[in-house]
């Protein structure tokens, strides 16, 4: 016996196969976007983890200008040097203190035009780095001796690694600061060298470096 197909039933079959393959369309497009989105995702890691190793090449250009500067009391803001900083106020990115209208920012483009808002404070300015980089890529540093204010070295305010002296003990058994080592501090203060590299696709890396002599 020959099966009969009304047009209900050829019309409904229809129906499904329109849904099947619209499903199947929508399962193609995701998995072409999240193919896509992957690749961009690497490839953007991939200029991130440029742009930090080109960051370390500047960072020793930098610390080898730190050596020229000869009055490390005072600021010298055309070498990108300043001899104190507020660590609880520096925003580096513009972006790390958004909503303090006391936070002080980086000049790394004019007018702090990296920074979305609040553009206050917008008062230090960094060296253009000599570095050989890649075509069509920047970078700049700043150097901020770790001091609350510029002047002389405080070891009250500034801050600064520690040494040891070496001593010895009498007492057998007893535990006195007052026999063993003591702990003084250094010469030299730490420096803040913070560097800013901008790459391919705009990408942009910051590495910060602390170093004392």
């Amino acid at each position: 016996m020959t099966p009969i197909h009304s047009p209900a039933a050829r019309g409904i079959s229809l129906v499904f196969s329109l849904l099947a393959l619209v499903a199947l369309s929508l399962a193609g497009v995701a998995l072409v976007r999240s193919i896509g989105t992957g690749t961009l995702v690497l490839g953007n890691i991939g200029f991130k983890q440029a742009a930090t190793l080109t960051a370390d090449t500047v960072a020793q250009e930098a610390i080898q200008a730190l050596r020229t500067v000869t009055d490390k009391k005072v600021d010298l803001s055309t070498a990108g040097y300043y001899a104190s900083v507020d660590n609880s106020k520096l925003d580096v990115t513009g972006q790390q203190l958004p909503n303090d209208t006391s936070r002080q920012l980086i000049v790394w483009e004019a007018d702090c035009k990296h920074v979305s808002s609040n553009r206050v404070g917008c008062v230090h300015a960094p060296k253009a780095a000599t570095s050989t980089l890649p075509s069509n890529w920047s970078a700049q540093y700043v150097i901020f001796r770790m001091c609350k204010a510029a002047g002389e070295v405080n070891p009250e305010t500034c801050a600064m690694p520690t040494t040891s002296t070496s001593g010895t003990s009498t007492k057998r058994g007893k535990l006195d600061y007052a026999d063993y080592a003591r702990f003084g501090s250094a010469a030299s203060p730490y420096y803040r060298v913070i560097v800013r590299i901008q790459g391919d696709r705009n990408t942009v890396s910051y590495t910060e470096t602390l170093v004392h002599f």
